[in-house]
């Protein structure tokens, strides 16, 4: 059996699956490098994510190889021969299956060389998140098989992939049930998410089991697949009625607060940890800004380190930050800066009032003002610099004579305008525009 796998490595379509798959890898971590970099959970998650497009690839590749092998009557051929029958089936599946895995982890391994230079967290069980991928890889090449054998068509391949594709998106929608659980893709969401062991094992034995059951029938053995297909759902019947991925709590480890010892407190979940000091550098000098200012936040610290059901952003005195999408592939500086702004623009934005109905247009100038007042301390925006509109112009204006006050005038200005904000007090943020004329 070694050397046939051998032989197929070398000249099947394994040969092809393993160059694929790593362009596949290099491409699915290139495009949204902040949703993985300096956390190894949030890698393990991400390879999962990556599932909607990996496995509709590897049943291509399955089906491709089983077709090619039905087209050129390999079955015939081998049915003349002593060798079982299913023996040749199982060595072209395996050969596709270590082909795409290797490529796989030739890919996400780069990653993870990024990812062990400024990782701050590292979970127990992130390893088996990547392990249960691999499975659900190894049944969508068997999966792919199946289809290359039933179906004598060409594109069988390419319609059983982007069938795949389309298929793996829907347990998205299902992110409060169980089930979801049965696919080998995951949300990424669930970084820093604590899935139990049981849940790990449970995955891989439906995994197993889900490729006995195609590799069965793909090869014509009826009592094989029946014994497969029942241990399948004697292990998909927990899953499915267990929690969906809504209902798993946080990794303790993982939200645990990391602080700065200078200056306004800014805290960040253990797993950001990476991230204090780029994170401190944009946040602190608004939060000096804001110090004495009645009612603004003194301290910044990560949402992930929130209490449970707590909705406010901001509450006791501190302003949650969501760093969810904040890390850069090398795992320096910030990935969307801008992020952070809007948080903190946030404070001064009535939104009862625009719940309500469009507000006087001296509403949106005057509280343009306080959120420009807010963030001079934030890095120049890209539009700073274009022609401005008399609108613009004038809300320059009201700005610059907010800076000429003296700092003490500036902070109780900008402590009435939060109070006027807080109470949806229309007329005064207008008055407190007037006083800037």
């Amino acid at each position: 059996m070694v050397g046939p796998l051998r032989v197929e490595l070398r000249r099947g379509t394994a040969a092809t699956t393993f160059p694929v798959m790593v362009g596949a890898g290099v491409w699915v971590l290139a495009v949204h490098p902040e949703d993985w970099g300096g956390r190894w959970s949030a890698l393990a998650s991400y390879l999962r994510m990556s599932m909607l497009v990996l496995c509709a690839l590897m049943v291509a590749a399955g089906a491709w190889q089983a077709g090619r092998e039905r087209r050129r009557r390999m079955d015939e051929l081998l049915g003349s021969t002593p060798r079982p029958a299913w023996q040749p089936l199982v060595v072209a599946w395996l050969a596709v299956s270590l082909a795409g895995t290797a490529g796989l982890l030739l890919a996400f391994g780069g990653a993870a060389v990024l990812v062990a230079r400024v990782a701050t967290f590292a979970d127990s069980g992130w390893w088996w998140t990547v392990a249960v991928g691999v499975l659900g890889l190894w049944a969508a090449t068997a999966l792919g098989v199946l289809v290359g054998r039933t179906v004598p068509l060409r594109v069988a391949a390419p319609v059983a992939g982007l069938v795949t594709y389309v298929g793996l998106a829907i347990p998205g929608y299902l992110r409060g049930s169980g089930w979801n659980w049965l696919s080998p893709m995951h949300d990424n969401l669930l970084a820093g998410r604590r899935l139990p062991e049981h849940l790990h094992l449970l995955q891989a034995g439906w995994f197993v089991a889900l490729t006995g059951v195609l590799l069965a029938l793909a090869a014509r053995r009826r009592l094989a697949a029946l014994l497969c297909a029942a241990l399948a759902v004697a292990v998909a019947l927990p899953i499915g009625t267990g929690p969906g991925p809504d209902r798993l709590r946080a990794d303790p480890g993982a939200v645990e607060p990391v602080c700065t010892r200078t200056g306004p407190e800014v805290c960040v979940a253990r797993i950001n940890g990476f991230l204090l000091d780029d994170v401190a550098a944009l946040v602190q000098p608004v939060l000096h800004r804001l110090a004495g200012v009645p009612g603004a936040p003194t301290r910044a610290a990560d949402d992930l380190t929130q209490p449970d059901g707590a909705t406010d952003p901001v509450a006791d005195g501190t302003i949650w930050l969501n760093l969810q999408n904040q890390a850069t592939a090398t795992g320096e500086g910030v990935a969307n800066s801008d992020w952070l702004r809007a948080a903190f623009h946030s404070l001064v934005f009535p939104l009862c009032l625009y719940r309500r109905g469009e507000p006087d247009q001296r509403v949106d100038q005057v509280t343009w003002v306080a959120g420009e007042w807010l963030l001079t301390e934030w890095p120049p925006t890209a539009s700073e610099g274009r022609p401005l509109l008399a609108q613009q112009r004038t809300q320059e204006t009201l700005l610059e004579r907010l800076r000429a006050l003296p700092e003490a005038e500036q902070r109780d200005w900008f402590g009435r305008f939060l109070a006027a904000a807080h109470r949806c007090d229309e007329q005064r943020l207008i008055g407190l525009g007037e006083e800037l004329w």
